[in-house]
Protein backbone atom coordinates (compact mmCIF):
# COMPACT_ATOMS: atom_id res chain seq x y z
CA UNK A 1 0.00 0.00 0.00
CA UNK A 2 1.20 3.13 -0.92
CA UNK A 3 0.56 6.23 1.84
CA UNK A 4 -0.95 9.42 0.93
CA UNK A 5 2.73 10.97 -0.40
CA UNK A 6 3.00 8.51 -3.13
CA UNK A 7 4.74 10.65 -5.04
CA UNK A 8 7.21 12.09 -2.59
CA UNK A 9 7.77 8.76 -0.99
CA UNK A 10 8.70 7.50 -4.87
CA UNK A 11 10.96 10.32 -5.08
CA UNK A 12 14.63 8.67 -3.94
CA UNK A 13 13.92 5.61 -6.43
CA UNK A 14 12.68 7.45 -9.82
CA UNK A 15 13.37 11.30 -9.31
CA UNK A 16 10.78 13.92 -9.29
CA UNK A 17 8.11 12.02 -10.69
CA UNK A 18 5.11 13.53 -8.73
CA UNK A 19 2.44 11.60 -11.31
CA UNK A 20 3.43 13.35 -14.23
CA UNK A 21 5.76 12.40 -17.60
CA UNK A 22 9.11 14.99 -16.82
CA UNK A 23 11.03 12.07 -15.53
CA UNK A 24 14.47 12.45 -16.11
CA UNK A 25 15.27 11.78 -19.95
CA UNK A 26 18.95 10.11 -18.85
CA UNK A 27 19.31 7.55 -16.34
CA UNK A 28 22.95 7.51 -15.71
CA UNK A 29 23.82 11.20 -15.21
CA UNK A 30 26.43 12.28 -12.98
CA UNK A 31 28.19 8.46 -13.32
CA UNK A 32 31.00 7.56 -15.55
CA UNK A 33 28.61 6.27 -17.86
CA UNK A 34 27.13 9.51 -18.82
CA UNK A 35 28.62 10.53 -21.53
CA UNK A 36 28.15 6.93 -23.52
CA UNK A 37 24.25 7.20 -22.22
CA UNK A 38 23.92 10.68 -24.19
CA UNK A 39 26.30 9.15 -27.15
CA UNK A 40 23.62 6.44 -27.75
CA UNK A 41 20.19 8.70 -27.52
CA UNK A 42 21.33 11.38 -30.12
CA UNK A 43 20.10 10.25 -33.34
CA UNK A 44 22.04 9.12 -36.70
CA UNK A 45 24.03 12.40 -38.06
CA UNK A 46 22.62 14.91 -35.63
CA UNK A 47 24.77 18.61 -35.91
CA UNK A 48 24.64 19.85 -32.60
CA UNK A 49 23.48 23.47 -32.68
CA UNK A 50 26.00 26.09 -33.21
CA UNK A 51 27.12 28.51 -30.09
CA UNK A 52 26.45 31.50 -31.77
CA UNK A 53 30.15 31.54 -33.69
CA UNK A 54 30.28 33.53 -37.01
CA UNK A 55 31.68 32.01 -40.49
CA UNK A 56 33.17 34.61 -42.61
CA UNK A 57 33.68 34.40 -46.23
CA UNK A 58 37.38 35.13 -46.76
CA UNK A 59 36.82 34.89 -50.53
CA UNK A 60 38.27 37.94 -52.66
CA UNK A 61 37.89 38.81 -56.30
CA UNK A 62 41.42 38.57 -58.71
CA UNK A 63 41.88 39.87 -61.14
CA UNK A 64 41.56 36.52 -63.62
CA UNK A 65 37.74 36.05 -61.70
CA UNK A 66 36.76 39.84 -63.66
CA UNK A 67 38.14 40.18 -66.96
CA UNK A 68 35.96 41.61 -69.24
CA UNK A 69 36.23 38.74 -71.13
CA UNK A 70 34.78 36.43 -69.01
CA UNK A 71 31.25 38.91 -68.61
CA UNK A 72 28.39 38.29 -70.58
CA UNK A 73 28.38 41.96 -71.84
CA UNK A 74 31.61 41.49 -73.56
CA UNK A 75 30.65 41.44 -77.41
CA UNK A 76 33.47 41.49 -80.22
CA UNK A 77 36.11 42.65 -78.07
CA UNK A 78 34.33 45.58 -76.76
CA UNK A 79 32.15 46.57 -73.72
CA UNK A 80 28.83 46.84 -74.76
CA UNK A 81 27.43 48.68 -71.72
CA UNK A 82 28.46 52.32 -71.49
CA UNK A 83 29.10 51.75 -67.58
CA UNK A 84 30.64 48.47 -66.29
CA UNK A 85 27.66 46.52 -64.31
CA UNK A 86 30.64 44.45 -62.35
CA UNK A 87 32.87 47.95 -61.02
CA UNK A 88 32.43 46.79 -57.16
CA UNK A 89 33.57 43.49 -58.49
CA UNK A 90 36.58 44.99 -60.37
CA UNK A 91 37.42 47.69 -57.19
CA UNK A 92 37.78 44.87 -54.73
CA UNK A 93 40.44 42.98 -57.16
CA UNK A 94 42.37 45.92 -57.46
CA UNK A 95 41.83 46.43 -61.34
CA UNK A 96 39.56 49.61 -60.98
CA UNK A 97 41.12 52.54 -58.63
CA UNK A 98 40.06 56.12 -59.11
CA UNK A 99 42.63 56.86 -61.11
CA UNK A 100 41.58 54.27 -64.23
CA UNK A 101 37.89 55.57 -63.56
CA UNK A 102 39.29 59.36 -63.52
CA UNK A 103 41.42 59.38 -66.97
CA UNK A 104 38.83 57.06 -68.22
CA UNK A 105 35.79 59.80 -67.85
CA UNK A 106 38.22 63.09 -68.22
CA UNK A 107 40.18 61.76 -71.24
CA UNK A 108 37.95 63.55 -73.59
CA UNK A 109 38.29 66.86 -71.66
CA UNK A 110 41.94 66.31 -71.67
CA UNK A 111 43.22 68.18 -74.72
CA UNK A 112 40.96 70.73 -73.87
CA UNK A 113 41.24 74.59 -72.51
CA UNK A 114 39.83 73.00 -69.35
CA UNK A 115 42.39 69.83 -70.06
CA UNK A 116 45.44 71.86 -67.93
CA UNK A 117 43.47 72.46 -64.64
CA UNK A 118 42.35 68.98 -64.87
CA UNK A 119 45.84 67.67 -65.10
CA UNK A 120 46.38 69.73 -62.56
CA UNK A 121 43.72 68.84 -59.60
CA UNK A 122 43.79 65.10 -60.75
CA UNK A 123 48.25 64.46 -60.43
CA UNK A 124 48.05 62.41 -57.35
CA UNK A 125 44.74 61.87 -56.62
CA UNK A 126 44.09 58.85 -55.76
CA UNK A 127 40.65 58.83 -54.26
CA UNK A 128 37.60 60.88 -53.26
CA UNK A 129 38.18 64.25 -51.76
CA UNK A 130 35.96 65.56 -49.02
CA UNK A 131 36.35 68.88 -48.22
CA UNK A 132 36.53 68.70 -44.11
CA UNK A 133 36.32 65.85 -41.72
CA UNK A 134 32.79 66.44 -41.38
CA UNK A 135 31.91 65.71 -44.56
CA UNK A 136 32.17 62.03 -44.84
CA UNK A 137 29.89 61.92 -41.64
CA UNK A 138 27.60 64.44 -43.22
CA UNK A 139 26.86 62.84 -46.30
CA UNK A 140 26.43 59.00 -45.38
CA UNK A 141 23.16 60.17 -43.15
CA UNK A 142 21.79 61.40 -46.45
CA UNK A 143 23.09 58.15 -48.70
CA UNK A 144 21.62 56.11 -46.22
CA UNK A 145 18.53 58.08 -46.86
CA UNK A 146 18.43 57.91 -50.37
CA UNK A 147 19.70 54.41 -50.44
CA UNK A 148 16.43 53.26 -48.42
CA UNK A 149 13.79 55.38 -50.08
CA UNK A 150 15.10 55.82 -53.95
CA UNK A 151 15.48 53.09 -56.38
CA UNK A 152 15.30 54.61 -59.54
CA UNK A 153 18.05 55.13 -61.98
CA UNK A 154 18.34 59.24 -61.25
CA UNK A 155 19.71 57.78 -57.67
CA UNK A 156 23.59 58.45 -59.01
CA UNK A 157 22.83 62.55 -59.63
CA UNK A 158 20.88 62.37 -56.23
CA UNK A 159 23.43 61.14 -54.82
CA UNK A 160 26.52 63.56 -56.77
CA UNK A 161 24.05 66.55 -55.61
CA UNK A 162 24.34 65.28 -52.41
CA UNK A 163 27.87 64.93 -51.97
CA UNK A 164 28.41 68.56 -53.10
CA UNK A 165 25.40 69.89 -50.97
CA UNK A 166 27.26 68.31 -47.46
CA UNK A 167 30.77 69.84 -48.12
CA UNK A 168 29.72 72.36 -45.51
CA UNK A 169 27.20 72.32 -42.97
CA UNK A 170 26.21 75.90 -44.28
CA UNK A 171 24.97 74.14 -47.36
CA UNK A 172 24.06 70.86 -45.65
CA UNK A 173 22.01 73.20 -43.70
CA UNK A 174 20.39 75.02 -46.21
CA UNK A 175 20.05 71.98 -48.42
CA UNK A 176 18.08 69.82 -45.86
CA UNK A 177 14.63 70.83 -46.86
CA UNK A 178 15.49 71.61 -50.44
CA UNK A 179 17.80 68.42 -51.30
CA UNK A 180 15.47 65.50 -51.76
CA UNK A 181 12.84 67.14 -53.49
CA UNK A 182 15.69 68.72 -56.28
CA UNK A 183 14.77 71.59 -56.65
CA UNK A 184 13.53 74.54 -56.82
CA UNK A 185 14.31 77.30 -53.58
CA UNK A 186 11.71 78.56 -51.98
CA UNK A 187 12.02 82.43 -51.86
CA UNK A 188 12.31 82.43 -47.86
CA UNK A 189 15.89 80.62 -48.59
CA UNK A 190 17.38 83.26 -50.78
CA UNK A 191 18.53 85.31 -47.93
CA UNK A 192 20.63 81.84 -46.63
CA UNK A 193 21.97 81.01 -49.71
CA UNK A 194 23.41 84.93 -50.14
CA UNK A 195 24.99 84.32 -46.71
CA UNK A 196 27.21 81.45 -48.88
CA UNK A 197 31.06 81.74 -49.76
CA UNK A 198 32.02 82.63 -53.02
CA UNK A 199 33.32 79.00 -53.00
CA UNK A 200 29.90 77.43 -51.53
CA UNK A 201 28.09 79.20 -53.30
CA UNK A 202 30.26 77.35 -56.75
CA UNK A 203 29.37 74.29 -55.01
CA UNK A 204 25.62 74.63 -55.23
CA UNK A 205 25.91 75.79 -58.65
CA UNK A 206 27.64 72.87 -59.57
CA UNK A 207 24.88 70.24 -57.83
CA UNK A 208 22.07 72.11 -58.90
CA UNK A 209 23.39 71.98 -62.50
CA UNK A 210 23.90 68.05 -61.73
CA UNK A 211 20.63 67.60 -60.51
CA UNK A 212 18.87 69.07 -62.84
CA UNK A 213 20.78 68.25 -65.83
CA UNK A 214 20.91 71.93 -66.61
CA UNK A 215 24.58 73.77 -67.43
CA UNK A 216 24.70 75.80 -64.17
CA UNK A 217 28.37 76.96 -64.35
CA UNK A 218 30.22 77.27 -67.57
CA UNK A 219 34.10 75.94 -68.32
CA UNK A 220 35.85 79.91 -68.21
CA UNK A 221 34.20 79.60 -64.81
CA UNK A 222 35.99 76.86 -63.71
CA UNK A 223 39.14 77.58 -65.31
CA UNK A 224 38.99 80.60 -63.23
CA UNK A 225 41.03 79.85 -60.40
CA UNK A 226 39.56 82.95 -58.54
CA UNK A 227 36.21 81.41 -58.50
CA UNK A 228 36.51 78.32 -58.21
CA UNK A 229 39.60 76.93 -56.37
CA UNK A 230 41.54 73.54 -56.49
CA UNK A 231 39.57 71.85 -53.44
CA UNK A 232 35.93 73.11 -54.85
CA UNK A 233 36.92 71.74 -58.29
CA UNK A 234 38.32 68.49 -56.97
CA UNK A 235 34.90 68.47 -55.55
CA UNK A 236 33.24 69.12 -58.72
CA UNK A 237 35.29 66.62 -60.79
CA UNK A 238 34.25 63.78 -58.26
CA UNK A 239 30.54 64.68 -58.16
CA UNK A 240 31.38 64.24 -61.99
CA UNK A 241 32.19 60.32 -61.51
CA UNK A 242 29.55 59.99 -58.81
CA UNK A 243 26.75 60.46 -61.12
CA UNK A 244 28.46 58.39 -64.13
CA UNK A 245 29.93 55.70 -61.95
CA UNK A 246 27.71 55.54 -59.27
CA UNK A 247 28.48 55.09 -55.38
CA UNK A 248 31.47 52.62 -55.94
CA UNK A 249 33.71 55.78 -56.60
CA UNK A 250 33.01 56.81 -52.51
CA UNK A 251 34.32 53.57 -51.66
CA UNK A 252 37.33 53.94 -53.37
CA UNK A 253 38.50 55.49 -50.77
CA UNK A 254 38.83 59.14 -49.33
CA UNK A 255 41.66 61.48 -49.51
CA UNK A 256 40.74 64.54 -47.26
CA UNK A 257 42.24 66.72 -49.96
CA UNK A 258 45.70 65.54 -49.94
CA UNK A 259 46.70 63.53 -52.89
CA UNK A 260 50.09 61.00 -53.22
CA UNK A 261 50.58 58.81 -55.92
CA UNK A 262 51.64 59.11 -59.36
CA UNK A 263 51.22 62.26 -61.59
CA UNK A 264 48.10 61.90 -63.90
Amino acid sequence: MIPKGGAAFLTPFFGNWAGKDDMTKYFLRDTPLAGLERQMMTPPNFVPRGGGQMILCRFRYRPEDVDCKNCTEYRKKRDALRVCPWLEERAEAGVVTYAVLAFEFYERWIDGPFGDRIRKILSGKEAVTYYNEGHAARLQVYSTYLTTHWKGGDRNHRLAAMYLMTATEALRWWAMPNLFDLWPTALREWRVLHSLSGQEYALYQAARGISQRRRTITVPELCDEDLVDDLTLMLILDALLIDHYGSVVLRLGGTGGKTKCKPY
